[in-house]
């Protein structure tokens, strides 16, 4: 199955139609066209221009994911829940006022499948989970901060196949031997080594912003 990702929230732009701000929120499309939002920003405001100008329509949602409840990931999803309110969400633990109970899955420490080819990682160090895309490559990882570490993280995914491509934000993350077995890497948001990363590994590492679609 084939998926397409688009990163519809984030500081950084490669569109300069689209606005930035600090957060961070991506689309996933399979191929049955089944949407799914993994993160939701800082504001609803944003986040719904940002994808209507992309040609997305929030109540098109089916899927929400939150890597974790910090602001800057979570802000937008009032919004997301007004728009798309027959959405299931996937979100570690923690308290949001007006979820569904009968739509909301709090995940626990073990991977969990999603939607087929999607996983959750299971929420690592009892914070934050990462959403993991599988198909015949193996298992491509989008990260919203990667606080419980990318050495965790990449080793969760390794769990539903050989972990080929990292995208989202990765905060201090240093060990950057880790990605020399990586095919892709898209250091977005939080990023603290960003463009030390975008040096060490040209061709293989790529510019993240607002705009950003990648085809798995």
């Amino acid at each position: 199955m084939g998926f397409t990702v688009t990163v519809v929230y984030d500081n950084e732009t490669l569109d300069e139609s689209l606005a930035t701000d600090w957060g961070f929120a991506a689309v996933v499309k399979d191929s049955r066209d089944t949407m799914l939002l993994f993160d939701t920003g800082a504001d609803g405001d944003i986040l719904e221009r940002n994808m209507r100008l992309l040609q997305m329509d929030p109540q098109d949602i089916s899927i929400v994911v939150l890597s974790h409840w910090h602001w800057d990931h979570s802000g937008g999803l009032s919004r997301i829940l007004e728009k798309a309110p027959r959405a299931t969400l996937f979100v570690p633990p923690g308290q949001h006022p007006g979820l569904s109970s009968e739509r909301t899955t709090v995940v626990g420490g073990a991977p969990l499948q999603i939607a087929p080819g999607l996983y959750s990682t299971g929420t690592l160090s009892g914070i934050e989970q990462a959403l993991v895309l599988t198909g015949e490559k193996g298992a491509f990882t989008i990260t919203g901060c990667a606080h419980p570490g990318v050495p965790a993280i990449l080793a969760a995914a390794s769990t539903l196949g050989r972990p080929y491509g990292l995208l989202g934000g990765l905060h201090g993350f240093a060990h950057l031997d880790m990605l020399d077995s990586l095919d892709h890497v898209y250091p977005c948001h939080c990023t603290q080594r960003r463009l030390e990363i975008l040096r060490r590994f040209p061709g293989k590492a790529m510019p993240c912003g607002a705009g950003l679609t990648i085809q798995l």
